[in-house]
């Protein structure tokens, strides 16, 4: 995605002749190519540095809007052993309605600054690859009834479950299956992240079968259902999002904290 983009930004030395909203339209169409959905929307703006036939390859800001559509994991990577001549001065995204794995996010916006990309590369083959991201800020929303979807289908002792988001606390109810403890369950918790990558139940007070559980059986309801989502495993997001607060209301759940394009893991590398 983030290479697509770029080749609306910094290759406008090269590519003179072409003008800058042509670029941006072919932008977001390889970049609607990446994406899964019968209503995929997708719509990419810059806003240059200089002139449009410079050389020098300094975009001020690049927007990527997107909103109805699948992935199943971060499409996006920096590789830090490429040239950092070419200068992603602001990195902006606006996605909404979108599936990142099984989990459906209501919104997420990031600012990201300070990128670097293989402008030598761009020139010369017309591909880009991002060599360098700053460290900016996010925030994603997420809806009652999506986590509660993703619930069921990542914790396969859930036979049921009902999730309510309400005043700083989460309370989910429904039927399991717990190594040897069968029985219908309530959870009223705090949804924090002690780590920055994961999202867990704090504080919980546990019933089962309408009655305080015992410590024990309440551990291993805990156990079963910790982290709710772990960003790394769950969503393939690696380190590009630092969880730093949770608010809970209205039927919602905002999280917001350090975000940056990471690093291409070894295990993914071509």
């Amino acid at each position: 995605m983030i290479g697509f983009l770029l080749a609306t930004l910094g290759l406008l030395g090269g590519w003179g002749k072409i003008t800058v909203r042509q670029f941006e339209l072919s932008a977001a169409a390889d970049i609607r190519s990446q994406l899964t959905g019968e209503n995929v929307f997708v719509d990419v703006k810059t806003l240059l540095t200089g002139v449009i036939d410079g050389p020098q390859g300094d975009v001020r800001r690049g927007t990527i809007t997107a909103r109805h559509f699948s992935t199943p994991g971060l499409p996006l990577y920096t590789e830090p052993w490429r040239s950092q001549r070419g200068i992603l001065r602001h990195l902006r995204l606006e996605l909404d309605d979108f599936y990142l794995g099984n989990l459906r996010i209501d919104s997420l916006r990031a600012d990201i600054p300070d990128c670097r990309y293989d402008y030598p590369l761009a020139l010369r083959k017309r591909i880009i690859r991002l060599s360098r991201s700053g460290v900016g800020t996010g925030r994603v929303v997420l809806r009652a009834e999506d986590l509660e979807a993703f619930i069921l289908k990542k914790f396969r002792e859930i036979k049921s479950a009902r999730v309510t988001l309400e005043n700083d606390k989460v309370t989910v109810e429904g039927d399991g299956e717990f190594v040897l403890l069968r029985t219908r369950f309530l959870v009223i918790a705090k949804l924090a992240s002690p780590d920055g990558y994961t999202l867990q139940l704090e504080h919980a007070r546990i019933f089962f079968d309408d009655r305080p559980a015992d410590e024990l059986s309440g551990q291993t309801l805990l156990k079963a259902l910790n982290p709710v989502v772990d960003l790394r495993a769950d969503l393939k997001l690696y380190d590009a999002i630092q969880i730093e607060g949770v608010d809970i209301a209205n039927g919602k759940l905002k999280a917001w904290g350090k975000t940056k394009i990471p690093t291409l893991p070894n295990s993914i590398k071509p």
